[in-house]
């Protein structure tokens, strides 16, 4: 079996078992983001968010520090961690190891980051973050509320397009045109998502695409 192929099967299995955790259901005033994840760890470097460290190639696998205690890991295992990297925040990782060299490790799975009442504001991306999860966004938003986790509006259908309030310049949205938002969810959490338009009409719009959500612990 090639790496690629070994990398979906992963995916595949880690979601399947985790479709049926609570962890999933979002709870009242929470913006949460899920979806697949691969991340390659350096020797030495932490998962990102996380007391996960790769400590190194051993001869009897992967050998990783989980807060304070050893553990070494095989191909195929499981690479799990449940906390709050921020007040506020919550992250979910359910992943597999993929390979591993003396170098760096490879882990494939899912992700769920949740952000209790977040604040949106608009503000230019910072320039070193120590922790990113890159993950697909999708909402439904009504007319006259604003696309979650932004400051942008959603004002109504015009011959123009789709109108947007709370943007800079032509405010303007056709079937598949982007929307693109950077700036801050909450202290030390941001966000750089680029959504398109998937339909509008007199009640709402509907949008989806890429968020890469920033963490400053």
């Amino acid at each position: 079996m090639n790496r690629r192929w070994f990398v979906a099967l992963l995916i595949l299995l880690t979601a399947g078992l985790a479709a049926c955790l609570p962890w999933q259901s979002p709870s009242e005033g929470q913006l949460v983001y899920a979806g697949p994840t691969e991340q390659g760890i350096a020797v030495g470097d932490f998962v990102p968010a996380t007391d996960i460290q790769y400590v190194g190639m051993t001869e009897d696998g992967a050998e990783v520090l989980i807060g304070e205690q050893k553990a070494v890991k095989k191909k195929g295992d499981s690479l799990d961690w449940d906390g709050h990297p921020l007040p506020g925040v919550t992250l979910n990782l359910k992943q597999r190891i993929v390979w591993f060299t003396a170098e760096k490790m490879h882990v494939a799975g899912t992700a769920r980051l949740a952000v209790d009442r977040p604040q949106p504001e608009a503000m230019p991306w910072p320039e070193e973050l120590p922790a990113l999860y890159k993950l697909p966004a999708s909402y439904t938003v009504k007319r006259g509320e604003a696309i979650p986790g932004t400051t942008i509006l959603y004002l109504g259908p015009t011959d123009d397009g789709a109108e947007l309030g709370g943007i800079e310049g032509y405010p303007y949205r056709k079937i598949a045109d982007s929307i693109a938002w950077t700036g801050s969810l909450a202290d030390g959490v941001y966000l750089d998502t680029t959504l398109r338009v998937v339909l509008y009409n007199d009640e709402q719009l509907q949008v989806a695409g890429l968020a890469t959500i920033g963490l400053m612990p």
